[in-house]
């Protein structure tokens, strides 16, 4: 009597917030991470991760479409939006070059026909940005919420009149706010918290990641208080550490590429860790 061979455990792996913008970012990027995705068996994300996709990406397609409309050429909004000054400038031009894949000079492009890319580009951003938060969904097996509850990362990007709604209000209880973030905090962050302190104490102070101490006071700060509240922004101050909890228990594997906080919070919890790095884009 034949056996069947015994069967492999599931690889599940947890998509960060890193990975899910990079794969609309460039098709680069995208494609390696299709390859390595291959690998796994399923692939999820979480509501946090949700946050600050909405945060990020669409964040600063929804800016670039509200300058579209209040500067009416598009080489004024590029020349701006792509100044060094800002932190978000390389996602700003993969927006303008990939997304859009539009480009003006303000030196040879003329004025009517830049009028024209502008408003081109500003009813194309009409589409992608409620298309993007779609894509979200779409792009993964599941996106975990259940014990979160987000409000905000519930919110699907809506068109008023002209310009869109405001993409992240500020969160207030009874009002715009039904989550349970800080139950969730109070009832699972705990542990994780005490060992992420042991491990922070362990390494000189300048080497310590920035993200990781700042989940640390926050989480410590809701469970001292209970009557403390938080917003959209103070729940991306503990991203990467929300993002794990929500998955704990569900994935085998974190991917992102930020090494700096997902190596050590995988290590605590208890996932592989998979840097996901783009070979293609090193200078030679």
């Amino acid at each position: 009597m034949s056996t069947s061979p015994p069967q492999r455990p599931s690889r599940v792996a947890l998509l960060d917030t890193t990975i899910q913008v990079d794969r609309r970012k460039s098709g680069v990027r995208a494609r390696r991470i299709d390859a390595l995705l291959k690998a796994f068996d399923r692939k999820v994300t979480t509501s946090i991760a949700l946050l600050e996709f909405k945060a990020t990406i669409i964040q600063e397609c929804i800016l670039i479409h509200n300058q579209l409309r209040r500067e009416g050429r598009f080489s004024a909004v590029q020349d701006s939006m792509l100044e060094k000054k800002y932190r978000q400038t390389s996602l700003r031009a993969h927006i303008l070059h990939n997304l859009l894949d539009t480009h003006a000079s303000s030196f040879a492009t003329p004025e009517d026909k830049d009028r024209l890319l502008a408003r081109k580009a500003r009813q194309n951003l009409e589409n992608i940005i409620p298309r993007l938060y779609d894509w979200f969904f779409r792009s993964v097996d599941e996106v975990l919420r259940d014990s979160i509850k987000c409000s905000r990362a519930e919110e699907r990007p809506a068109k008023k009149r002209v310009a869109f709604q405001t993409n992240l209000p500020v969160c207030r209880r009874g009002q715009n706010k039904f989550c349970s973030i800080e139950a969730f905090i109070r009832q699972q962050a705990a542990d994780l918290v005490t060992r992420l302190r042991a491990h922070l104490r362990r390494m000189d102070e300048e080497n310590r990641p920035t993200q990781l101490v700042q989940a640390c006071e926050l989480f410590e700060s809701v469970q001292q208080d209970a009557e403390r509240e938080l917003s959209n922004g103070d729940c991306r101050r503990g991203g990467d550490c929300l993002i794990a909890l929500e998955a704990d228990g569900h994935v085998t594997h974190a991917l992102s590429t930020n090494a700096k906080e997902w190596d050590t919070l995988s290590k605590l919890i208890g996932f592989q860790f998979v840097e996901v790095d783009y070979p293609e884009e090193k200078t030679r």
